[in-house]
């Protein structure tokens, strides 16, 4: 893994693109400590950094984009659902929010002592198999 920026000559036209896929652009890119995220042109989420306690949302905790055959197309959009994507999403340090097109918030990655990603308990999502999709459950914000 290497730093961009702390060299001079780093950046500028010498900064690579981040690979998000062919013909892929990014209409929103969120950034935490340990990975990012980017709503694409096409409504797919893809996130990669740090895939602590799921925070990649691909069904495990390996992380992504740090070694070679990781990204663009070889990164898999995140799985929020038949017909669901997201409008916004936003990185916490291990876990990430969205809220999707219905207006429905899903949150994985690490939950914690803090119970961050609002499902009243301190269970990791999106860590293992069959955790995401129609099988993340929206939080539930209460009545409008």
């Amino acid at each position: 893994m290497k730093n961009r920026g702390d060299d001079p000559g780093e950046m500028g036209d010498n900064l690579p693109y981040v690979d998000l896929g062919k013909d892929r652009t990014a209409i929103s890119v969120r950034a935490s400590y340990f990975h990012s995220c980017a709503i694409l042109d096409d409504l797919s989420l893809k996130c990669w950094g740090s895939g602590s306690g799921g925070a990649n949302g691909q069904g495990e905790a390996q992380n992504r984009g740090d070694g070679p055959g990781e990204m663009g197309d070889m990164l898999p959009p995140i799985d929020l659902g038949m017909g669901r994507h997201a409008i916004k999403v936003a990185p916490g340090a291990n876990y990430n929010c969205a809220i999707l097109d219905n207006h429905g918030v899903k949150c994985w990655g690490i939950g914690g002592t803090q119970s961050a990603l609002g499902y009243e308990d301190m269970n990791a999502r999106g860590d293992g198999p069959g955790e995401m999709g129609d099988a993340l459950p929206f939080v539930d914000l209460g009545s409008p």
